[in-house]
C-alpha cells in the first residue's frame, strides 16, 4: 500500500517537472482525518526557482522540523503552516455600581442578568471574560465596546464615545474610575475567569476607560482572562434595552459569543422629571443686577411702591430630568398685573420675542411698567435673545413663551427669573396682583 501511495506521488512530482517549474525532487501529499487536514507536507530542504509572466519566485525552503515549544510568555509552532489563529470568544458578564473601587463588589444583578433602571449620569463598571479558543495568544490586545438596541447588533453598532468627547446626548461614554486605563487588574470576580489575585495569573486582563488607546497586554493561549470597562449614561433613551460587544481593535472584529453566552445588557430607567422654584432672598445678585426684595417659591411681594420708584425680585427654577434631548419651560401669566378695581400696571413693550432695555420698554409717558427677564442666554434654536442683562418682555395672557432651554438630560440645572416693576406718578393707587404659571416640557 505503501509503494503505491509513493508512486503516485512521483507521478505528480514528474508532472512539474516536465513543465519546467522545479529543479529539484520534492514529495508532497495530503492527510486528513474527521478532525483534521494538512496539505502538501514538504520535506526537502530547498528548492529552485521558477519564473511566470506575473511572478518570480527566486527560492523556496520548507521547515527543517516539526513540533510546538511554548514559555509562560512565548509559543512557537512549527511544521505544517497551517496554524490556527488568536480566537477569542466573550463568556461570562456581570455591572457594578461601585466604580470608586478597582475590584467591584455592588453588583447591580448577578452574573449574565441584566440591570434595570440605571439611571442618568450614572458611572458603572462591567466586568466580561474571554476565552482564547483558537490555541494562539495575541500581543498588544485592545478591546472597545459598543452598544446596540438590538440584541443581535442588526440595527447598528455605535462605539461607547470618548471621555474627552462626552457630551449631553452621547449615550454611553467611558468614563475614569478606579483602575487606570490598560492597568491590570488586582483580583477576578467572576466565576468561570482564571486564577487572578494581586495583578497575576492568566485571569488577569485589564482596566478600560477608553477605546482607543493603545496597548501592551497579552493573552496568552487557551486561557480565560477577564477585562472590566468603566463607562457612564449620558443621554439613553427612557425605559431602553442596551446591549453591549467587545470588539478588538487590532482587526476591528466583534468578539463572538461563546455557546450559551448572551452580550452584556442593561436598561435604562424610566422617565424621571423633578421641578422646582426657589425664592432668592433681597441683595442678591443675578443677571447684572441686584434684587431689592425677598421672594418665596410662590410669591413675589413687591410691596408699597412710590411714584418713580421700583421694585426687583426674582425666583430659582431648578430641574433634574434624564430625558436624552432635554427640556424647556414655558410661562404665561394668567391676567394682566391689575388692581381690585380693575386699574392695571402696563406691561413692558418688549415680548419674549423681542424683549428690550428697561428704558427703552417702560416710558416715561406710561402710568407704570412691569416686566420679565430670564437668565438664560440661549434658547432653542441658538437664540441669544435674553443675552443681554437688561432685557424684559411682557407676560404673554394667551400663548406660553419660553423662557428656559437645556439640549439634554440636566441634573439640578437652574434658571433664575428676574421680575421687575415701576410706577409713575399718574398710576391709581391700589393693590396689584397676577399669576405667573410655568410649564416644564421634558422631550424623550
Amino acid at each position: 500500500m505503501q509503494s503505491r501511495s509513493s508512486s503516485r506521488i512521483l507521478a505528480i512530482v514528474a508532472v512539474l517537472l516536465g513543465a519546467g517549474l522545479a529543479a529539484h525532487v520534492v514529495f508532497a501529499q495530503e492527510a486528513t482525518s474527521s478532525s483534521f487536514m494538512t496539505r502538501d507536507t514538504t520535506t526537502n530542504t530547498f528548492g529552485g526557482s521558477g519564473t511566470s509572466t506575473s511572478f518570480s519566485e527566486v527560492q523556496s525552503a520548507d521547515q527543517v522540523g516539526g513540533g510546538e515549544s511554548t514559555s509562560t510568555s512565548f509559543q512557537m509552532n512549527s511544521g505544517v503552516m497551517y496554524y490556527d489563529a488568536f480566537a477569542p470568544k466573550q463568556q461570562q458578564w456581570r455591572w457594578y455600581d461601585d466604580e470608586t473601587d478597582e475590584t467591584p463588589i455592588v453588583p447591580f444583578a448577578g452574573e449574565d442578568v441584566a440591570p434595570s433602571s440605571i439611571s442618568a449620569g450614572n458611572m458603572i463598571k462591567l466586568r466580561v471574560s474571554i476565552a482564547e479558543t483558537g490555541g494562539v495568544g495575541a500581543n498588544d490586545l485592545k478591546f472597545k465596546l459598543q452598544y446596540a438596541t438590538s440584541s443581535d447588533f442588526s440595527t447598528g453598532a455605535h462605539d461607547v464615545v470618548e471621555i474627552g468627547d462626552c457630551v449631553a446626548g452621547s449615550i454611553w461614554c467611558y468614563a475614569s474610575g478606579a483602575g487606570s486605563d490598560g492597568s491590570i487588574i488586582t483580583t477576578k470576580v467572576l466565576s468561570d475567569s482564571d486564577a487572578c489575585s494581586g495583578s497575576v495569573g492568566t485571569g488577569c486582563g485589564t482596566h478600560n476607560t477608553s477605546g482607543t488607546s493603545a496597548s501592551t497586554f497579552t493573552q496568552t493561549k487557551n486561557t480565560v482572562t477577564e477585562y472590566e470597562f468603566t463607562i457612564q449614561e449620558a443621554g439613553s433613551v427612557a425605559n431602553t434595552v442596551y446591549f453591549f460587544r467587545l470588539v478588538d481593535t487590532a482587526n476591528d472584529t466583534s468578539v463572538p459569543l461563546a455557546s450559551g453566552a448572551s452580550y452584556p445588557s442593561l436598561s435604562s430607567a424610566g422617565g424621571t422629571l423633578s421641578f422646582s422654584i426657589d425664592g432668592l432672598a433681597s441683595a442678591t445678585m443675578t443677571s447684572g443686577t441686584t434684587t431689592t426684595i425677598d421672594t418665596t417659591s410662590t410669591s413675589v411681594p413687591f410691596g408699597s411702591l412710590l411714584d418713580g420708584s421700583s421694585a426687583l425680585g426674582a425666583q430659582r427654577l431648578t430641574v433634574t430630568t434624564n430625558a436624552p434631548q432635554g427640556y424647556e419651560i414655558f410661562s404665561y401669566a394668567t391676567q394682566g398685573f391689575v388692581g381690585t378695581s380693575d386699574s392695571e400696571i402696563p406691561p413692558v413693550t418688549g415680548t419674549n420675542d423681542s424683549p428690550v432695555g428697561w428704558t427703552t420698554g417702560c416710558s416715561l409717558t406710561s402710568t407704570g411698567c412691569y416686566g420679565y427677564h430670564t437668565n438664560e442666554s440661549v434658547l432653542s434654536g441658538g437664540s441669544t435673545r435674553f443675552a443681554a442683562d437688561d432685557t424684559y418682555a411682557r407676560f404673554s395672557t394667551t400663548t406660553p413663551d419660553e423662557v428656559a432651554y437645556s439640549t439634554g438630560p440636566a441634573s439640578d440645572r437652574s434658571t433664575d427669573i428676574v421680575y421687575k416693576t415701576e410706577i409713575h406718578d399718574q398710576q391709581i393707587a391700589d393693590a396689584y396682583s397676577t399669576n405667573v404659571v410655568y410649564i416644564v416640557v421634558p422631550t424623550f
